[in-house]
């Protein structure tokens, strides 16, 4: 009985042991490469997976998620001649576990061979476009857009080819420029933004001088219609008192004639004056006539 019951629990064993080295489980978001003596031959997909059991066959679980590729900033060199610092990344995922598996392996050996090729589409892209296409904020036939998209199509064509990975995307972080030249864009950019302010100087120069040009010829009409305006009016109460002098006239001259003279004599006796006059002047006539008493 009791050798019975160890054959059973043995072979009980053995069962299970072939069961756990005959079936594996993969993941949503993986891959299951099967390996027979070490050579990837089919990608399991998830769920559950049956294999020959090791040595014979292996399962190696390969991520399918989206990766980000980080790597150092590196000096490139533009189609103008210009050198400039591009701190780029990349985004990265597993098409074909099969070529993966027999390329690069792992992930560490993928995102050195990404990084390489990073570098090489950068470098490439960058070497066929002027600087301005990178920087520039004026509508212009490239721009970084444009540039970064080529980046994404170039990366994409080798990594598929040779890695078995598709490149998601490739950007541009951030644009810098080598130390040494940094002094010489600040300046450059300094003299461009007082050449700016020397225009917009003159430019206010000439609109306040037009503007004031206006307001001249404004005042100076204004000027000439009310000095018009006044001269009329002038004219006008000359004439009214020319009138009603003619008509006081016209009434009684001898009474106007000694009314005016009065006038003449006060204009010409102030306080405390002496006048020597004739006897027979005309004043005096005033003074001493009966309009008088």
């Amino acid at each position: 009985m009791l050798k019975r019951w160890l054959w059973g629990a043995i072979a009980v064993g053995v069962a299970t042991a072939l069961v756990w080295n005959c079936t594996f489980v993969v993941e949503e978001n993986e891959y299951g490469v099967v390996k027979r003596f070490g050579a990837p031959i089919r990608v399991a997909q998830a769920g559950l997976g049956f294999k020959w059991p090791v040595p014979i066959e292996t399962v190696v679980n390969v991520s399918g998620r989206v990766n980000v590729l980080d790597p150092a900033a590196g000096e490139y060199l533009t189609q103008d001649k210009k050198n400039v610092i591009v701190d780029s990344f990349l985004a990265w995922s597993v098409t074909d576990p099969v070529q993966y598996m027999v390329s690069v392996n792992d992930r560490v050996g993928a995102e050195a061979r990404l990084t390489d090729v990073l570098r090489s589409v950068v470098g490439d892209v960058l070497s066929s476009h002027d600087f301005s296409a990178l920087v520039s904020h004026e509508e212009q036939e490239i721009d970084l857009d444009d540039v970064v998209a080529e980046l994404t199509t170039a990366a994409r064509a080798k990594a598929e080819k040779n890695f078995g990975v598709q490149v998601r995307a490739v950007r541009i972080k951030r644009l810098n420029f080598p130390t040494q030249n940094k002094q010489a864009v600040f300046k450059r950019m300094e003299a461009e933004r007082k050449a700016f302010a020397s225009e917009y100087r003159s430019e206010g120069l000439e609109a306040s001088q037009r503007i004031k040009a206006d307001a001249d010829l404004v005042e100076a009409k204004l000027l000439a219609e009310a000095d018009r305006k006044a001269r009329e009016l002038r004219g006008e109460g000359d004439a009214e008192a020319a009138r009603i002098y003619a008509e006081a006239y016209g009434k009684d001259p001898e009474f106007y004639k000694f009314i005016r003279s009065l006038d003449a004599l006060d204009e010409v006796l102030g306080v405390k004056s002496t006048v020597i006059l004739p006897a027979d002047h005309e004043l005096l006539k005033v003074l001493d006539g009966p309009q008088a008493r």
